[in-house]
């Protein structure tokens, strides 16, 4: 039930998290396929190198065997012996007959893949052979050997051979390498020796070499000349089995089967035989023609392939599901502005809610039918403004808020109906009073933003009161606001306006940037009282000094606040604050300062004032009285000369404002008059500038002058030139001096003249006290130079 109520509420929620998921699905997928089909294509490449290696291993096995045999055949054919036997034409002895037993106690003995040997003499058409009776008929032979134009020398002829007689004769596949010298015109062999070959021993012995299996995961196949099956199981004739006929087709059909030089052709290809998709590698023989196929299953080829495939899916779950937690943060953070665009419609219920109850699509369809309908509201704002609606309530507010008393019930009556419809007189009634904060601040906007702020103040406050009241909300075009409440005879009506005035005031400072102070009245029963009702609450609105902005006051509030207050012991505690004040300690004065003021916030509104102006006062007159005995005055604060300390709206910032004050109040004086000293210093220092020469250049001459004190002027000149006035003199006057002795040919005494020193061993004690060689010695060191 959650999630189809999720989807009816959050469409356009939904539909963000689905497409960032469906995004990083797409992509998760996406690389871990490439990463799948990449490492595929690696094993399937390794696979291809290592049957490479296989098969060339094979290969070479094959052709050593091959090339063994043909020099066996060759060594036998060369034999005396055998000759002999090849070319008799009279009866046989004992001794040939010794020929055909050595062959088998030798060469049979010694080459297990030798099945037997046969020794074709052409006058007698017999063959002499090692297996079986001394004179062999072996039609298969003859048989093969017909098939030929010319017999092949020393190459193997796949062929049968019969090695049971009887009713059900049993074959096998062997290879017989055949030589000769001549044939005649019938293609008849003047003499020949024939080796057969064991087929079986050959691909059993292929596969120990190689290390292939010989299970039935692996299968063999051997390929003639003629691209045709060389049967090398017997019980089970391979040309009537349709896998191994399925494997050769696939073969054929490939590119190496049908290319008509097989000099290149070794490799492997995938076929799905019999259900089932199988790896079948291939290699040519170039010395016997033959090609070799060996079929292996795929899935035993490819068995890390599927490990390799659910650790990726095991990832790619673990990832998604991470990224499903992280769409949610990411949808929840793009949604975020929508959220509160449906936040600022929703005045009651959720904005899911108010999206379904509108029957909207989703949110911004819902935000399109708000927005029409706010459009419609402030045309209707401005008609109602341009027809002097506004005009008129204020009217009737105002007459109801002054003269209540003197009204009639009649009178009443009209003007409760001008203000609006469901006013009534027969209800008690309360009046609030709202009032901007920060107004300065809030007149420093546009016309059209000040409107619409006080709009939306005047009928968002409207809108949160009629959840329980019947209200009215009037703009006073100043700072305020007057809001007319019709209740029910409630005991806690007081406190159920001030909380849905909090509320309000929440909403338009979340979502408007301003807030306001409210002031409400004690309910009244007849309307005749409105008026006196309005008084208190526009007077206690006052009180958002003491309280704070956005604070929402009532009667009983302010009674138990300045219930216990007592003039006179505050006028006490100001007394002590002066007092600690003019002693100089800082930390005592905040001390005295803090509590004065937690005294001061008990009183009355109009106390508060008076009593704050007294402050002021006295801290100015108690500055004037401290100056008179000190020798360095003290510069009051602009800030207790400036009118804006008493505008401040609270009672808090008063009293930062005049603590800061008070705490700068030494620091400007020292600051003061260490401007004064340095104004002081430069003046001095130009005077014996531009003085220097002048004998009667003093520190007396130029106290006169500034009009400061002896003492005044030693300490500027300690403070600002590091040593006495005569010590500053005389310094200016030795260099001066140093000057007109580098860069003149004056004598030292003309030099003493000038610089306005007139006793000469006086000038001479004072140079070489400051340079370490009377003037005269200077002199010869510089012309030196």
């Amino acid at each position: 039930m959650r999630f189809p109520r999720l989807f009816r509420e959050k469409k356009y929620w939904l539909r963000i998290f689905l497409w960032i998921a469906c995004v990083i699905l797409l992509i998760v997928c996406s690389f871990s396929a490439l990463i799948y089909y990449s490492v595929e294509r690696k094993v399937f490449k390794g696979e291809y190198e290592n049957s490479q290696k296989i098969l060339s291993q094979m290969k070479y096995n094959i052709d050593y065997l091959d090339s063994t045999i043909r020099n066996l055949t060759l060594s036998t054919y060369s034999n005396n012996e055998i000759k002999a036997l090849m070319y008799l034409k009279e009866d046989e002895t004992y001794d040939h007959l010794s020929t055909i037993n050595k062959l088998n106690a030798t060469i049979i003995a010694n080459n297990p893949f030798l099945h037997s040997i046969y020794i074709y003499n052409n006058y007698k058409n017999v063959y002499y052979s090692t297996f079986g009776d001394l004179f062999h008929k072996d039609a298969e032979l003859d048989q093969a050997l017909r098939s030929y134009d010319r017999i092949p020398t020393l190459k193997a002829i796949v062929r049968k051979l019969k090695v049971s007689d009887g009713t059900d004769p049993k074959y096998m596949t062997v290879l017989s390498y055949i030589m000769y010298e001549n044939v005649d015109s019938q293609n008849g062999m003047d003499g020949a020796v024939i080796l057969n070959i064991k087929l079986d021993w050959l691909v059993n012995n292929i596969r120990a070499l190689n290390g292939s299996d010989s299970g039935a995961s692996s299968f063999l196949y051997i390929l003639d000349s003629g691209k045709q099956l060389i049967e090398t199981e017997p019980p089970g004739p391979v040309a009537s089995n349709p896998f191994a006929v399925q494997i050769r087709e696939a073969y054929m059909q490939s590119e190496a089967g049908q290319s008509a030089t097989a000099g290149v052709a070794s490799g492997f290809l995938t076929k799905k035989v019999q259900g089932e998709k199988y790896i079948i590698s291939y290699i040519h023989l170039e010395n016997t023609g033959w090609t070799l196929l060996e079929a292996r299953p795929y899935k035993e080829a490819y068995a890390n392939l599927k490990q390799l495939l659910d650790t990726i899916l095991l990832i790619t779950g673990a990832v998604f599901i991470g990224a499903l937690l992280l769409t949610l943060s990411v949808t929840r953070g793009i949604y975020s502005p929508v959220r509160r665009l449906m936040e600022q419609t929703a005045m009651g219920g959720s904005a899911q809610d108010l999206t379904l109850r509108s029957g909207a699509h989703d949110e911004f369809a819902y935000l399109t039918e708000v927005y029409r309908q706010s459009k419609e509201q402030l045309y209707e704002y401005h008609l109602e403004k341009n027809n002097n609606t506004i005009i008129m309530k204020l009217y009737f507010l105002k007459k109801l808020l002054v003269d209540s008393f003197g009204m009639s019930v009649a009178e009443a009556d009209d003007v409760l109906k001008q203000l609006g419809d469901s006013l009534s007189r027969k209800k008690p009634f309360l009046v609030g009073v709202l009032r901007i904060d920060d107004y300065k601040l809030f007149m420093r906007r546009s016309l059209a933003e000040r409107e619409l702020l006080r709009f939306a103040i005047a009928n968002v406050t409207a809108e949160v009161l009629s959840k329980a009241f019947i209200a009215q909300t009037v703009d006073m075009k100043d700072d305020s606001f007057t809001i007319l409440l019709n209740s029910d005879d409630r005991k806690d009506a007081e406190q159920q306006v001030a909380l849905l005035l909090a509320e309000a005031q929440a909403y338009i400072q979340r979502h408007y940037g301003i807030t306001f102070t409210a002031a409400v009245s004690a309910p009244v029963a007849e309307y005749t009282a409105i008026a006196a009702a309005y008084s208190h609450a526009f007077a206690n609105s006052a009180y958002r000094y003491v309280y704070g902005p956005m604070s929402v006051m009532t009667q009983s509030m302010i009674d138990e606040r300045t219930g216990d207050s007592d003039i006179e012991q505050i006028m006490e505690t100001e007394s002590r604050f002066i007092e600690t004040f003019k002693k100089g300690d800082p930390a005592k004065t905040e001390e005295k300062f803090r509590e004065l003021f937690r005294q001061i916030r008990r009183l009355e509104y109009t106390d508060i004032m008076l009593v704050g102006m007294q402050v002021v006062h006295h801290l100015k007159k108690a500055i004037y009285e401290m100056n008179r005995t000190r020798k360095e005055p003290i510069n009051i604060p602009k800030r207790l000369l400036n009118r804006e300390l008493y505008e401040e709206e609270t009672i808090e910032r008063f009293e930062q404002n005049l603590l800061e004050a008070i705490g700068a109040i030494g620091l400007e004086g020292n600051e003061g008059a260490i401007e004064g000293n340095r104004v002081a210093a430069d003046t001095i220092k130009e005077i014996i500038d531009n003085n220097y020469f002048d004998s009667g250049l003093s520190a007396t001459g130029i106290s006169d002058m500034l009009r400061l004190s002896a003492y005044k002027l030693s300490k500027i000149a300690k403070e600002h030139f590091g040593m006495s006035i005569p010590e500053y003199i005389n310094q200016v006057r030795l260099a001066k001096a140093v000057e007109w002795m580098e860069n003149s040919k004056l004598s030292i005494q003309d030099i003493m003249r000038r610089v306005g020193i007139e006793n000469e061993s006086y000038f001479y004690k004072l140079f070489k006290a400051n340079f370490g060689m009377t003037p005269r010695e200077y002199m010869t060191k510089k012309r030196s130079q």
